[in-house]
């Protein structure tokens, strides 16, 4: 009689508990909508870098399969920063939650209802023009230049005429290439007006030729616009042209590229200027990378003890197909360690800035360790060469480079001045090494 009875309740409990098909699904109006326009659609939209919109049911619907499998493995939306015990959290996450992805398989497993339509949001509204809106200062290439279908890699400088008769603060900088298949990157720098000749194009690097100038960063593959953090900025001093040195990497077809930049100023000085610290420095010039044919962990690692405290705001890396990991780490004074910034799967079209949401003090004394692993197999899908091929350093993109930046701030114009000259002695001392191993 008492079997009988438990029988009867846990036949009950069982028709009583609502099963998966009993719940109700999500609909695109009630539960995938604020998902695809808060994530998706900034860049999914007409005249974007995205191949297609998402701004409607339709959009959405047509394209649902593609997007489980993005967003299951995680390569949409873009971001590469790792997260990891001990690394720090970044500003402007792209990552979507896990109950984000789930939601989203989901409404396509139970055949993508459409709910009440005249409920949904509405899809976002963007300004037109550039993405951090009016800038204060907007210049176009003064020449076109012309990429041929196939051949070499070209490098280019062209010069923005500007001369402002006062001195600037850089906060943000935004570019649009006009012929986007072909700008493997371009790297911004603030130069003498008598520099160059506006419109002129060569294959030297503005920042080896004739001293160093003024970096205002760079434009690479995957790159989200952002301001920097209140009171930091960047100089753009006055009597300035504005330099782009463009790589170039034709694409199969005869492309023509003309590109726009947008500059943002602060209002007032900054209480503190931007600077970089790059290790290893010069995308690893120095390190003697020589990558293997089929070696699937060849390592470059590089250190930096700092020699003044500094405020780190954010990092970045940068390297081409090959590179699969890197990390960046700090190791201070009382032996404590913490991360800075770690890319467990490195991927050349996506490439970004990555800015802590609390900026971190890293004292002198504080060194600064890099380890960036390349991978040189058939197994690395984005390996360009089959079968691969032995891959040194260079600067064409089938070549190899890497390194991670540091953005950083000091409190002080000496201490900048301290901090680049020791920056300049680690790298003459790689370079020294270098050379007697070739001997």
């Amino acid at each position: 009689m008492r079997a009988r009875r438990l029988f009867a309740l846990l036949l009950l409990a069982a028709v009583a508990r609502p099963t998966a098909a009993d719940r109700a699904a999500p609909t695109f109006a009630a539960d995938v909508a604020p998902i695809i326009y808060t994530h998706c659609s900034t860049c999914h939209r007409p005249a974007q870098a995205a191949p297609f919109s998402l701004l409607s049911y339709e959009d959405v619907k047509r394209r649902a399969t593609l997007i489980v499998a993005a967003t299951g493995r995680r390569y949409m939306p873009p971001w590469h920063a790792t997260p990891a015990p001990g690394f720090p959290e970044f500003r402007d996450d792209r990552r979507l939650a896990d109950p984000d992805i789930a939601t989203i398989k989901t409404w396509v497993d139970a055949g993508m209802p459409a709910g009440d339509l005249t409920t949904a949001p509405k899809p976002p509204a963007f300004p037109d023009g550039w993405a951090l809106g009016t800038p204060d200062i907007e210049l176009t290439y003064p020449v076109t230049i012309d990429v041929p279908a196939d051949g070499p890699d070209l490098y280019r400088n062209v010069v923005l005429p500007l001369d402002r008769p006062d001195d600037a603060w850089v906060t943000a900088v935004d570019f649009e290439p006009g012929a986007r298949k072909v700008v493997h990157h371009a790297l911004f720098f603030a130069g003498p007006a008598d520099a160059f000749t506006p419109g002129g194009g060569d294959n030297a690097f503005p920042g080896l030729r004739g001293g160093a100038m003024p970096s205002l960063g760079g434009w690479v593959p995957g790159m989200t616009p952002r301001f920097f953090p209140d009171g930091i900025a960047q100089p753009l001093p006055a009597h300035s042209n504005l330099i782009v040195q463009l790589h170039l990497h034709p694409s199969g077809r005869p492309e023509h590229e003309r590109g726009r930049l947008a500059i943002y100023l602060a209002k007032q000085p900054p209480a503190k200027r931007l600077n970089s610290l790059q290790v290893p420095p010069m995308f690893g010039f120095a390190m003697g990378i020589d990558i293997p044919p089929s070696e699937k962990r060849y390592t470059i690692r590089d250190s930096f003890v700092l020699p003044v405290d500094v405020e780190a705001y954010g990092a970045r890396g940068h390297a081409h197909y090959l590179a699969h990991d890197m990390k960046m780490t700090a190791t201070l004074p009382d032996g404590s360690t913490r991360g800075l910034l770690w890319i467990s799967d490195w991927d050349f079209g996506w490439q970004d800035s990555y800015f802590f949401k609390t900026p971190l003090t890293l004292p002198k004394g504080t060194r600064i360790d890099t380890e960036i692993v390349y991978d040189n197999s058939e197994l690395n899908m984005r390996n360009p060469n089959s079968p691969p091929k032995r891959v040194k350093w260079g600067l064409g993109t089938l070549d190899e480079m890497g390194s991670m930046t540091l953005l950083i701030t000091t409190s002080s114009r000496q201490d900048d001045r301290m901090l680049r000259q020791i920056s300049t002695q680690h790298f003459r001392q790689q370079l020294a090494a270098m050379f007697l191993q070739r001997r």
